[in-house]
């Protein structure tokens, strides 16, 4: 037997789930490299080697095919976050693994995901799920901040809002290439750690039971 049958033989022998994932990456790394116009049914699948029927028969179309791929990054930066989470033991723990787990993402793949959220039938399905996961962070930072800072609540949750916009802008420096990943990690958490200390300072007199 050959190594291309080999080859063959063994891609047929995939996973479905496994399968889909290849294709995905596929597309991921077309997108970053060619842009999404050079993403078609056929070239992924000859990317990926596989079919071109067998590229449809996971995905309807492009635009599906790259708005799969998009959600399926975050979610899967999602579940790094919750380990980084999980594994912080302190509150400066909490914040350098956050914002380090977020710039190793963007850093890997913030190319493509800009790419993808700059074409609105492909971000469309993106927006909504992002703004369900992203109360869900917020209402876990702002929960540690008034614990940690004793401010009120309010005030907890425009510091959350404005700290994943400094930690957004961070990984597209760092997606772009224009500073490296680990020096705007420590800009990024002085910044924050600098305006916990005036805020707390400035607004400081909460009731630490409104942490519960």
């Amino acid at each position: 037997m050959s190594i291309t049958e080999v080859a063959k033989k063994t891609t047929r022998r995939l996973d479905p789930a496994v399968r889909k994932h290849m294709i995905l990456d596929k597309a991921a790394i077309l997108v970053a490299a060619e842009g999404i116009s050079a993403v078609t049914m056929e070239r992924v699948g000859r990317e990926a080697g596989v079919s071109k029927p067998l590229v449809y028969a996971y995905f309807q179309n492009v635009t599906t095919l790259l708005q799969e791929l998009l959600v399926r990054d975050q979610r899967r930066l999602w579940e790094l976050q919750a380990t980084a989470v999980s594994e912080a033991k302190n509150f400066d723990e909490l914040i350098r693994f956050t914002t380090r787990t977020y710039l190793k993402h963007a850093e890997k793949n913030g190319m493509y995901i800009q790419r993808l959220m700059g074409e609105p039938s492909i971000a469309a399905v993106f927006l909504e799920l992002e703004r369900e996961g992203r109360q869900r962070v917020i209402d876990t930072l702002a929960t540690q901040i008034v614990h940690n800072f004793n401010v009120p609540r309010d005030v907890a949750i425009l510091t959350t809002e404005v700290s994943m916009g400094l930690t957004g802008a961070a990984g597209e420096l760092v997606s772009k290439g224009v500073v490296g990943r680990r020096k705007i990690e420590e800009v990024v958490f002085c910044l924050f750690k600098g305006s916990l200390a005036a805020l707390q300072e400035k607004y400081g007199e909460a009731d630490l039971s409104s942490a519960a």
